[in-house]
């Protein structure tokens, strides 16, 4: 009870600081990178993106930054895909398994997602004019 209070809470805050972090110049995402986002945004980001947004994980200093749950994401995970996918499916000791509430498709979208993430989050993405 008291963990989903936290994770609730936790959804909140990311929620209220959502903010853009790919540059401007970025190609439009896919339908399938759009859908991965927002499946990212309600399952995943609690965990994986950094929640302090002034510090960047790029940053001498990136070592300082606030502890997430998990490894922060970005394109650089998803070199093995058939682990990564494998890995969502089943989770691990600290993460859920979403075999049961995510399809393949789904699981899917999200890769696809974390394929037009360069560097690791430290906050999370808004809709974009033309996105």
């Amino acid at each position: 009870m008291l963990r989903t209070c936290v994770v609730l809470a936790q959804i909140g805050v990311l929620s209220g600081t959502l903010y853009a972090q790919q540059a401007q110049s970025s190609p439009p995402l896919t339908e399938a990178e759009k859908s991965g986002r927002k499946i990212f945004q309600t399952r995943c980001a609690m965990c994986h993106v950094g929640q302090e947004p002034a510090v960047e994980m790029s940053s001498p200093n990136a070592e300082r930054r606030p502890a997430t749950m998990g490894p922060l994401l970005s394109r650089a995970n998803t070199a093995n895909e058939a682990t990564l996918k494998q890995k969502i499916k089943d989770g691990s000791v600290k993460m859920p398994g979403y075999k049961y509430t995510l399809t393949d498709h789904q699981i899917d979208q999200v890769v696809a997602f974390m394929k037009t993430v360069d560097k690791p989050m430290t906050r999370l993405f808004t809709e974009r004019a033309g996105q």
